[in-house]
């Protein structure tokens, strides 16, 4: 995307904003929504700490009323992180040092009786630090996404049904010019995927995706099922092929990713415990291979996985405001193709396979007004069949503690 069209975007989202006053005037009804965090805390990795550091999270929304069944809804969220954490990114757990993004977005909901229509529009912008003395704005994984959605929901008395259709496309605007400038530097896996005989923005991707849920009521339970396709074309990375003799060439056909995803969910009221558990399978189907020209290996099916997870948790909100959770995430993945290697990087026969355990506490009480004392504590363990790291990290123990103030208008 052009920066004339970012700055188009941005333009447009923040002159709904400026327009509030002007609504107010008219008689349209206003309620504005904002919620600001500033919490800061360490994180460990492998028991070696980084320094303090902290974190801000900020959402506004100027809920328009426009007339009876036509609302309109202009938000920003924003996030900045300065602990580190293990991000995947391009296929891989990357350790980045600082994160911020900031999102804009405005949907327009129309109800007719018992029927909901939501067209909606986005753009956000991430960017990512690995390294201390890197600039913001040169990051190797910074990226931008433009969006474009709608939402069909439709109550009736045994539940809710809700279709949603969503374009998006995500630009990577450093990836392959830092890479030309590692050249035989980077691992030859990620050269042969990215180099420029492959294209120039190879990880830029245009997406379609389709989602269906229903959520029904069966008194005390909430129970929501749901199923989402997506279709993802990289449309100037080219597929790796193995010829029958000689080195692996790129081929004209592009890589294309099909995503799926089964999810279910049933969460019951029981004043003041909430409790909810969530269950989802995944299926990542990519016609991408790789080659290790340093150990002359061809890896079909490279990106393609199978995962599963299960998420329970429980939170207690009390009558001063209090509130506590808890929850537990764990995630079970399968590559279909990508093999697994030695400590050395020897290839063996088996497939990578990698578990995620994340637990994570939160702490919420009130001090004054609408200021809460807020406090946070996460802690992961990833563990894999995988020995060799020299590019992403499989096997690793991380923790994050924050601490700090929230405050809701």
């Amino acid at each position: 995307m052009t920066m004339k069209k970012e700055n188009f975007i941005k333009s447009c989202l923040l002159g709904l904003l400026a327009c509030c006053p002007a609504a107010l005037e008219a008689g349209m009804k206003i309620t504005p929504v904002a919620n600001v965090s500033l919490l800061g805390g360490k994180y460990y990795l492998d028991s070696d700490a980084a320094s303090f550091q902290g974190r801000l999270d900020a959402f506004a929304s100027p809920v328009i009323n426009i007339a009876e069944g036509h609302d309109l809804i202009p938000v920003y969220a924003g996030n900045y992180s300065g602990t580190q954490d293990i991000q995947e990114l391009a296929g891989g757990g990357v350790l980045t040092r600082q994160r911020q993004t900031h999102t804009f977005s405005l949907k327009y909901v129309y109800t007719r009786e018992f029927d909901k229509y939501k067209p909606r529009i986005s753009y956000s912008k991430a960017l990512i630090k690995e390294t201390k003395d890197e600039k913001w704005g040169d990051g190797l994984f910074d990226y931008a996404t433009l969006s474009f959605g709608l939402d069909a929901e439709q109550e009736r008395p045994h539940g809710t049904f809700t279709e949603s259709y969503d374009f998006y496309q995500v630009k990577y605007p450093n990836y392959s010019t830092l890479l030309s400038e590692g050249g035989t530097a980077i691992d030859t896996t990620t050269f042969n995927e990215l180099s420029s005989n492959a294209g120039v923005d190879t990880m830029d991707n245009t997406n379609h995706r389709l989602g269906f849920t229903y959520t029904w009521f069966p008194e005390p339970a909430v129970m929501k099922a749901g199923y989402d396709f997506t279709y993802r074309r990289y449309g100037d990375q080219a597929v790796v092929a193995k010829p029958a003799t000689g080195q692996p060439y790129f081929k004209s056909d592009k890589r294309s990713d099909l995503v799926q995803n089964w999810t279910f969910r049933v969460s019951r009221a029981m004043k003041p415990v909430y409790l909810a558990v969530g269950a989802r399978v995944g299926w990542l189907s990519s016609n991408q291979s790789s080659y290790d020209s340093s150990r002359t290996k061809y890896i079909e099916d490279y990106y393609s996985y199978v995962d599963m997870s299960v998420s329970p948790s429980a939170s207690f909100v009390f009558k001063n405001g209090a509130q506590f959770g808890v929850g537990l995430d764990w995630r079970r993945l399968y590559y279909l193709g990508r093999l697994k290697q030695d400590a050395a990087g020897a290839y063996g026969e088996g497939k990578i396979n990698q578990t995620f355990w994340l637990s994570s506490l939160a702490v919420r009480y009130p001090v004054y007004n609408k200021i809460f004392a807020k406090a946070a504590y996460n802690y992961q363990v990833s563990s894999s069949n995988m020995r060799y790291e020299a590019n992403y990290r499989y096997n690793y123990r991380a923790s994050t503690y924050l601490l700090g103030l929230e405050w809701e208008f």
